[in-house]
């Protein structure tokens, strides 16, 4: 990986770590918010209201005490109702959940507690002995000091609750701060990783199409002079055929009765001319195919298979071709000969030690495109080169026949540059199938000498 993807992949790990990081920190500053609302919702605000009303009910009872105490008309039941309202509130408080100060706090609240409820007790007695006096001297000795203790304990538990409180709403208020600061925070580093991750992938983006652009300039120049030599070789090989062709003519005319020998001959002379033609059309043309290029079919193939058939009994083969469609398709005469050439003498050379030897053409119409099958009987194509037959120097394994591997690759190349398509499958009955579609030409008919001029002498 190159210093710019490492930055790059650096840059997005921390944007991941950043994100992730906030939520963490959110999660956290999440849960201290709301175990502090629960302890003021729950503990701080209830534990504060029942003290509240523990210290109202003092101050009731109190004051019913002192009325009765001072001879004046009070109610016994009222004095116990308030007893058991304060002692409810008191258990109240207790069941809450209470810190070592604020149970210290209840200790002493008690404490004085028994002590009020004793004198109370003890001046309700003196009064209903008829000692009024000495009721009166509890009251002020005993009674006051006593609820005044109480009342001061109270004071210090609803205080103590408040303040708990308060401060978990200081907590929740600085961790609310604390959180809205970091996500502040992380937004911003967030965004300054963004951008830095983004001028870094722009940056390997330009690489990566200067990159592109000079195998493409390399491509182009090996192209170009791929297809200067393509032109020169087929340049060098058109001056010896001109020179075979000179000698077969003037053989021709001495020597009647090889005429038709010497024919066949100069009609095969005629199709390598034909083939280098349309090769070196193709490499001039800087791998397109010729504007307005048009061939027809039949008499191509007729031609061809003259040619082949020694081949074929040579290789102890069957040729069968089809009915051939009266069609033209979008090409020079030389690269379709090219194309079924290839193709059929593959299909001859590779039959291998098959005991049923039969290649087959088979040419039809469809949809304005023109498809050509090439069948063989031979062992097929392994698995593992289905894909790869195509390409430059692959052959089969095993395989004695002469050849670089390079025919099936001018096939490809050939058809797709004119606009076509190319593939192989297995044979119903074993060998395989290779096939390939050219653009069919409804463009008028082909010229006579044209069609001549790959016909079988």
């Amino acid at each position: 990986m190159t210093l710019p993807g490492r930055a790059l992949a650096v840059a997005l790990l921390l944007v991941i770590g950043a994100f992730v990081g906030a939520t963490i920190w959110s999660q956290r500053a999440s849960h201290s918010i709301d175990d502090d609302a629960l302890f003021i919702s729950r503990d701080a605000a209830p534990g504060a209201a029942f003290v509240s009303n523990f210290r109202a009910d003092m101050r009731d009872l109190q004051a019913q005490v002192a009325r009765i105490v001072a001879g004046r008309p009070g109610d016994l039941k009222q004095i116990d109702l308030l007893k058991n309202r304060r002692d409810d509130s008191l258990a109240q408080a207790l069941a809450l959940p209470k810190d070592e100060h604020e149970s210290d706090l209840f200790v002493e609240l008690r404490a004085s507690l028994r002590g009020f409820d004793e004198a109370v007790k003890r001046a309700l007695d003196e009064v209903h002995a008829g000692h009024l006096q000495q009721a009166r001297d509890t009251m002020e000795h005993d009674i006051r000091p006593l609820a005044d203790e109480v009342s001061v304990a109270a004071t210090e538990l609803v205080q103590y609750d408040t303040k708990s409180a308060a401060d978990a709403a200081v907590r929740i208020e600085t961790a609310r701060r604390r959180a809205d600061l970091f996500a502040y925070e992380l937004d911003a580093l967030c965004a300054m990783l963004s951008i830095g991750a983004a001028l870094l992938a722009l940056r390997i983006i330009r690489q990566a199409r200067r990159v592109e652009e000079e195998k493409r300039v390399l491509i182009e120049r090996k192209a170009e002079e791929l297809e200067q030599f393509a032109g020169r070789v087929a340049h060098d090989i058109l001056s010896p055929l001109s020179a075979v062709s000179m000698a077969v003519a003037i053989v021709e005319k001495r020597q009647p009765q090889e005429a038709e020998a010497l024919s066949r001959a100069s009609s095969s002379l005629q199709r390598v001319r034909g083939i280098v033609d349309g090769l070196l059309e193709f490499a001039r043309a800087g791998a397109r195919p010729e504007a307005g290029a048009r061939t027809e079919v039949r008499p191509i193939v007729e031609g061809l298979l003259e040619e082949l058939q020694p081949i074929a009994d040579r290789a102890a083969a069957k040729l069968d071709v089809a009915d051939i469609p009266a069609c033209a398709v979008e090409c020079s005469p030389g690269v379709l000969l090219s194309l079924i050439g290839n193709l059929m003498r593959n299909a001859i050379k590779y039959l291998g030690d098959s005991k049923q030897r039969e290649v087959s053409l088979h040419i039809r119409t469809r949809r304005g495109r023109v498809l050509f099958e090439v069948q063989d009987t031979g062992p097929g194509i392994p698995s593992h080169l289905t894909q790869r037959v195509f390409q430059p120097y692959v052959r089969g394994p095993n395989v004695a026949a002469p050849g670089i591997g390079l025919g099936l690759a001018t096939v490809k190349r050939l058809v797709e540059s004119h606009g076509g398509s190319v593939g192989l499958r297995p044979a119903p009955g074993g060998g395989c199938i290779f096939w390939f579609e050219l653009n069919e030409s409804f463009d008028g008919e082909v010229s006579l000498d044209q069609g001549s001029r790959f016909q079988s002498a």
